[in-house]
């Protein structure tokens, strides 16, 4: 017996059962990786799931050696805590010490929502952000739970099969609806491969789990009724507490029975699998859940088209096909668009709310529609989006072509309301390869008119002062003119850029409009309510520059894209009264149908030709698009307060000589405000503030956890020693001595009275005790209330005289055991139950 044994009664330790916990600790991690792969695709799913699994492993099998109780749980909440980042979250690694704080926060907050996440990215996810903490989880739980149920032996080894099935399972719901090409064995055909591998791989390693640990639990029943045949037969004496060959053979019954039991369980989920596999043998796809997507999430939760503007303008994208379109005669309608969006939130412009611009349905039937054309739509390799590019409204619904057209038919979801679609057959809907034919309007854009909707701003100007002092100063009034002159006033004195910088990879659009002509300005994307009021912010410091009756070339000075320009139009018209939104598409018609900047397509549509535009409403109810594109013909020159541009600008000498201009959007004049260095420290103040008290509020619920049972068994004991009747009162004092020795890790005798309990525990004075108790149960005159008040008090030093034999870490374990309560993380030892022992045992 090693010291370590001799130092602290642990648990026994059973070698067949340890190697038995590492082999399903395998099963599951291998496993889970092969059925997950296609999700992830990359070689770190190997590293996430083997570390996760032998971490859990190794803390569930310390807590069952040295019977840590309840701490157990502890323990795995902050190795799951600890391991969250570099496994879960590896992009937070890079970042330093703020960023293993962020991801930490970020990835407890993914256990409950990574799962939304993951079905509504495209695959594979790789290791973006939170996407592998689902897939840690599972497999941490998995191997938890199953090494939990191994180690403590019995009739529950059979049970951690299911958790080898548990990550499959996993990959098969989360994973994509391809399946693996078809694998050709002479005349015989095997579709989905790889998905019928896997499955049947773990349902084989589970088959045989349960045949191995059912079995050898019968086998050790038999032998034990063997013997105890033998030693009846040559007449020996029964020793108590050794099983009998009836007993033996009850074993072996209810070992059957459970086997059988977990058989049926298995075959049962094998079955209900099947509907999910069965479609793999018979086609080239099947059904997960990633298949049927809401629309609404996906729009949602997916970035804001109008915030991913500038990916069409890269160097990649810019002159890449993204769909064609056609016609039956030729004629086409003038824009095509993309998404609406009409909710601002300070951020991004997104779709809304659905109470407000409506929900996206079914489209089973269109109507009559103002100069309807026949127009087919043919996807390319540049474009995959879940936004079905479109005219409206429609006569009838897509006809889809393609391989997956039934897929899309039972996809596509219209917004009657705002006049976009989606077709969600996966999360990242059309794809290459996608086409259909829609009746589409091709009727000229409606024209304002009915005036503002409202009287007053629809937006709240104390919150955009520089906007509403840009409009103070335009001095024009709120009707359907002065709201075109705004709009109007606000491209010309804006400028075009679509990049921070014209580096690698960001100035093929210069090159495009033509360099000669055009300069490069820098321009920072988004277009939040910050960015946006910097834009006014720019525009009014050259106005009032430029002074009164200044010409038109000195008061540019905005710059951006469409962007910054349609958002700033649709806040513009909210200030005035009616009712707007962003739409981003495409016009049609060649050349001629452009703007400045933003040509047309006539039949290839590519990243260049994406475009911005608003859509207002006025009293008469009618969406009229607005183009809101920069102009790119005048560069901006800064001015200082009551500065003139020269009236004839002469040109230097040097041929080579380089221009330095002023930095856009800033003057020389020097000062601030004092008062935004305080909050600027109070706003770098507050995400160290938020991580700290996600951090609290982590360790305040790990807390609660530890804290959980000895407060449980606390109010247990009080309402032990205060119940009114004293007969209870003794009986409670008799449960409250047997489960403290049953959390101090002795083992109660399966027979015999309470005496018989007391002798085994080797409790001095204890026939009293057991004694009084009797007479409390069984009396018809029952015990006064100072007979057990005396009880509670011997007990208290019977228990008092235990903890004093125990060490401290002892003492600890004992007050965050679950053994009292029949907990999953004690255990047994051969011929004694936990479970309700001699209490209330009738003699």
């Amino acid at each position: 017996m090693s010291a370590a044994r001799k130092a602290r009664p642990g648990q026994p330790f059973r070698p067949v059962l340890t190697l038995a916990s590492i082999a399903i600790t395998l099963i599951i991690a291998v496993f889970g990786v092969l059925s997950a792969m296609p999700i992830y695709e990359t070689g770190r799913l190997w590293i996430a799931a083997g570390s996760s699994a032998a971490l859990a492993a190794v803390l569930v099998w310390l807590g069952a050696r040295f019977r840590w109780g309840a701490l157990t749980l502890v323990a795995l909440a902050v190795g799951f805590a600890l391991m969250l980042v570099p496994l879960g979250v590896p992009s937070a690694l890079a970042q330093g010490p703020a960023g293993w704080l962020n991801g930490l926060g970020d990835g407890l907050a993914a256990v409950a929502l990574g799962w939304k996440q993951l079905l509504t990215l495209s695959l594979p996810v790789g290791t973006y952000q939170t996407v592998l903490v689902p897939f840690v989880t599972v497999v941490y739980v998995s191997v938890a739970a199953a090494v939990a149920l191994t180690l403590r032996g019995g009739r529950s080894v059979p049970a951690a099969a299911l958790f080898i099935v548990a990550p499959v399972v996993f990959g098969t719901v989360f994973g994509s609806s391809a399946i693996s090409e078809p694998l050709s064995l002479g005349w015989i055909t095997v579709r989905a491969p790889r998905e019928l591998g896997v499955w049947l791989g773990a349902f084989g390693f589970a088959v045989a789990w349960v045949a191995w640990s059912s079995g050898r639990e019968r086998r050790a029943a038999l032998k034990r009724g063997r013997l105890a045949d033998a030693s009846l037969s040559t007449g020996a004496v029964q020793l108590p507490g050794a099983p009998t060959a009836r007993s033996g053979r009850s074993a072996v019954r209810r070992n059957m029975l459970v086997r059988g039991g977990i058989a049926t369980v298995t075959v049962v989920a094998a079955l209900a699998l099947a509907f999910v596999v069965a479609p793999v043998a018979t086609g080239e796809t099947r059904t997960v859940p990633r298949d049927r997507i809401d629309p609404e999430l996906v729009v949602r939760e997916g970035v804001s088209p109008l915030a991913s503007y500038r990916s069409w303008k890269r160097d990649a994208t810019l002159k890449e096909p993204l769909f064609t379109v056609s016609s039956e005669d030729g004629t086409l309608p003038s824009r095509l668009r993309i998404a609406v969006l009409a909710g601002f939130d300070g951020v991004d412009f997104t779709v809304g709310d659905p109470q407000q611009v409506g929900r996206f349905t079914r489209f089973p039937s269109g109507g009559q529609i103002d100069d309807p054309q026949r127009v087919t739509v043919q996807i390319e390799a540049g474009y995959s989006k879940a936004w079905v590019p479109i005219a409206a409204p429609l006569a009838a619904p897509p006809v889809f072509t393609g391989s997956r057209a039934a897929d899309l038919s039972d996809s596509f979801y219209l917004n009657r309301d705002a006049g976009s679609a989606v077709a969600v057959p996966t999360a990242s809907g059309l794809r290459e390869g996608d086409g259909y034919r829609a009746t589409m309007s091709a009727a000229p854009d409606a024209s304002l008119g009915g005036g503002p909707v409202s009287e007053n701003p629809l937006i709240d100007l104390d919150t955009m002062p520089q906007l509403a002092r840009w409009l103070e100063l335009q001095e024009l009034p709120a009707t359907d003119d002065g709201l075109l002159e705004a709009i109007e006033r606000l491209r010309e004195r804006g400028y075009l850029s679509h990049s921070l910088t014209e580096g690698e990879g960001e100035g093929l659009w210069l090159s495009e409009l033509g360099e000669d002509q055009v300069r490069f300005v820098s321009s920072p994307g988004g277009h939040s309510q910050a960015r946006i009021e910097d834009l006014f912010a720019q525009l009014i410091e050259q106005q009032v520059a430029a002074g009164e009756g200044a010409d038109q070339s000195m008061l540019v000075a905005g710059i951006g894209d469409d962007e910054q320009f349609a958002a700033a139009s649709a806040l513009l018209a909210r200030a005035m009264g009616y009712e707007s939104r962003v739409v981003v598409g495409v016009r049609l018609g060649g050349e001629a149908a452009g703007v400045p900047g933003i040509p047309a397509c006539s039949e290839v549509c590519a990243g260049i030709n994406v475009a911005a535009w608003i859509e207002v409403r006025g009293a008469d109810g009618v969406w009229a698009p607005i183009d809101v594109s920069p102009q790119t013909d005048i560069a901006p020159t800064m001015l200082q307060k009551g500065e003139q541009l020269p009236e004839f600008p002469t040109q230097p000498e040097e041929q080579d000589a380089t221009e330095a201009d002023q930095p856009v959007g800033m003057s020389n004049q020097e000062g601030g405000d004092p008062g935004n260095d305080e909050e600027d420290r109070l706003s770098a103040l507050w995400p160290m503030l938020r991580i700290a008290g996600l951090l609290l509020l982590a360790v305040l619920l790990i807390a609660m956890l530890a804290l959980f049972i000895p407060v449980v068994k606390r109010i247990r004991t009080k309402q032990r020693r205060s119940h009114p009747s004293p007969e209870v009162r003794a009986l409670g004092a008799w449960d409250e001595l047997l489960d403290t020795y049953r959390d101090s890790g002795a083992v109660l005798p399966r027979i015999g009275g309470r005496d018989a309990s007391m002798r085994a525990l080797g409790i001095a004075g204890g026939d009293w005790i057991a004694w009084t108790t009797d007479q409390a149960v069984y009396s018809r005159e029952g015990i006064t209330v100072e007979t057990a008040t005396a009880l509670w008090g011997v007990v208290d030093a019977k228990i008092a005289e235990r903890r004093k034999t125990q060490s401290f870490w002892s003492r600890l374990a004992s007050r965050f055991s679950l053994a009292s309560f029949g907990g999953i993380f004690t255990r047994k030892k051969h011929g004694a139950t936990r479970g309700r022992g001699a209490r209330g045992t009738v003699r």
